[in-house]
């Protein structure tokens, strides 16, 4: 929710406006705590983000129509039906749609209505003082949700892949399991890396940073994205992304300049082992990396923006 005209981080809260996490997005009381924190914040503007918080708007929209409203898309696709039906309605009855990436708002906002309404807002959250990396390591990493979309599973086969020639290869693999941990620790197994691919569970920006600092490689080979955050941070941090072409990834990532972009994974180790094997090239892709978002507004600043020039109008 944004109030008055705040800026900088100020402009961001993390309060939970279902007032508790014990509480599911669509319960009575939920829907009652929304209408409470909205009339004790007395905002300007309303984001609502995911397809789950439609019963809040629902409920917001009706007791307070003055406000502005804004829908929060993160994904050039939708995860289901329900997303599908639910996700347009709420862009349809938004004042404003915020987008990740110009990828999602070209896949999400086909019609005139709605890319109107469109805006993208930039999702660096910080701007890390990172230097580039003067050699590399067979060290890779990944961080963000272990779900079916991410494929974990072709990084897995690359990863084994790097590993058949490179017995000091390891690779991190830090976030919450959204049903594919099972399936990825017996695919280790089977490629014969389980000792080498380590699951650390759920993480925040100091176990992240940790990881990065020792990583050379940052794996994300997803079916779809949107502006692919985990991507973002590791360009910052001087990893160089090997990833899929898919969603604003398409976009930032530059083959052969601060990214590898993945065609299947024989094809794709090679080009791996040919970079450990000449550190002045791995540095010139570190060096690239960490430019590619240098000078790029901070999430806070440009949802504050946004905020302001809607409330304004």
């Amino acid at each position: 929710m944004y109030k008055g005209l705040y800026t900088g981080a100020s402009a961001i809260s993390n309060d939970r406006l279902t007032g508790s996490p014990a509480h599911t997005v669509w319960s009575c009381r939920s829907l009652k705590d929304a209408v409470s924190r909205v009339r004790q914040v007395n905002p300007d503007v309303i984001v609502f983000s995911l397809w789950r918080t439609f019963g809040a708007f629902l409920v917001t929209k009706v007791r307070f129509p003055q406000r502005k409203f804004v829908t929060f898309i993160h994904n050039e696709r939708t995860s289901n039906l329900v997303d599908r039906v639910i996700s347009h309605l709420m862009m349809a009855a938004s004042d404003a749609i915020w987008v990740d990436s110009q990828a999602t708002l070209d896949s999400r906002l086909g019609t005139p209505h709605l890319r109107a309404k469109g805006r993208v807002i930039s999702l660096i959250l910080m701007r890390p003082r990172a230097i580039a990396k003067s050699s590399s390591a067979p060290k890779f990493v990944y961080w963000g949700r272990l779900a079916r979309q991410k494929r974990l599973d072709r990084s897995i086969d690359l990863f084994a892949a790097v590993a058949r020639h490179r017995q000091d290869a390891r690779f991190t693999l830090i976030g919450p399991d959204h049903g594919e941990l099972s399936a990825l620790k017996q695919q280790a197994a089977r490629l014969g890396v389980a000792d080498r691919v380590t699951f650390r569970g759920p993480g925040g920006r100091e176990a992240i940073a940790r990881e990065a600092e020792d990583a050379s490689f940052f794996l994300q080979l997803s079916d779809h994205e949107g502006m692919a955050m985990g991507v973002v941070e590791a360009l910052q941090l001087g990893l160089v992304p090997v990833v899929t072409p898919v969603g604003q990834m398409a976009s930032y990532c530059r083959d052969g300049v601060n990214a590898l972009i993945y065609d299947e994974p024989e094809a794709a180790a090679q080009r791996i082992r040919e970079l450990l094997d000449n550190p002045s090239a791995f540095a010139a892709m570190s060096a690239a990396a960490i430019a590619t978002f240098a000078g790029m507004p901070t999430y806070s600043e440009d949802v504050s923006r946004a905020a302001r020039d809607l409330a304004s109008v």
